[in-house]
């Protein structure tokens, strides 16, 4: 309650409230002073005033309220959900939405992908990651690894080459 008493006396300094009009929207609420302050309904009572003679409050719980989708740093970035969005496209066994809210609850704790967290988010996109590789794709380019690249990898190494087993040199390339 000391935190919501210093709200209302910062609002009446703010506002450039005299006594009289302070002690006139504390008497609207059945409070005689701010310290007399019980319950919610008589904070709300008096921050309504506040507010309606333009009294805007720069705390935490206000400051990110009204921002547009994807700039609160509380919950997911627009481009964490583009990438989690691209990944389940690329990787995702069944592509439909709710298969992705599925794996979203289960991982990030929340029903909807827009309230994950940017921490949670992060965890989503490591299990996605981790589904497209296990399924064979590469999730920083869209294209399926094939098994094919690592032997032939192997075939073009200085170690091995045409007709010698792996891990051995040919003749003449490892003398002292």
């Amino acid at each position: 309650m000391k935190s919501r008493v210093a709200i209302i006396h910062v609002a009446k300094k703010q506002l450039g409230l005299d006594e009289e009009a302070y002690r006139a929207i504390l008497s609207g609420a059945g409070l005689a002073s701010a310290g007399d302050l019980a319950t919610d309904a008589q904070f709300n009572t008096v921050m309504a005033a506040f507010a309606a003679l333009g009294f805007k409050s720069r705390g935490a719980a206000v400051k990110y309220q009204n921002t547009a989708p994807g700039t609160n740093p509380l919950f997911i970035s627009n481009r964490q959900e583009y990438y989690i969005r691209g990944l389940w496209a690329l990787a995702g066994r069944v592509k439909d939405e709710k298969s992705l809210r599925r794996l979203v609850k289960r991982i990030g704790k929340t029903s909807d992908i827009r309230f994950l967290s940017r921490r949670a988010a992060s965890a989503v996109i490591l299990a996605l990651r981790d589904i497209c590789w296990k399924a064979g794709f590469n999730p920083d380019h869209k294209e399926k690894k094939e098994k094919s690249d690592a032997v032939d990898r192997k075939e073009d190494s200085p170690v091995s080459g045409p007709g010698t087993a792996p891990g051995v040199l040919p003749p003449g390339d490892g003398g002292n």
